[in-house]
């Protein structure tokens, strides 16, 4: 009888990169929105496979009720690129190609 091997996940084989929040549960929350650093909650990091933070991310809604999502690489800018993915397109962002606001 021979054993069978696990299954592995995108995020054991470093096809994607694993989510860890900031803030696990809501007490985190409540201990940071009394520190006074709220503006770090909702935040996570993507971690590769060696555990290093490649981007942290958010998404915020504005006055005018749009959303926004921000990035925040950990890592060369030349290694990040952004799909957005649309309901009947594909919209892509690097940074060679983009443009500083």
């Amino acid at each position: 009888m021979t054993q069978s091997q696990p299954e592995l996940s995108p995020y054991d084989t470093g096809a994607r990169c694993e989510p860890k929040l900031w803030q696990p549960d809501s007490k985190a929350v409540v201990e940071v929105m009394r520190s006074g650093q709220a503006d770090d909650i909702g935040n996570v990091d993507f971690t590769d496979d060696e555990d290093s933070t490649v981007v942290t991310v958010h998404v915020s809604r504005s006055d005018d009720g749009r959303y926004t999502v921000h990035l925040m690489p950990m890592c060369s800018d030349d290694r990040i690129r952004v799909e957005l993915h649309l309901e009947k397109d594909l919209a892509i962002i690097e940074s060679s190609t983009s443009r500083p606001v």
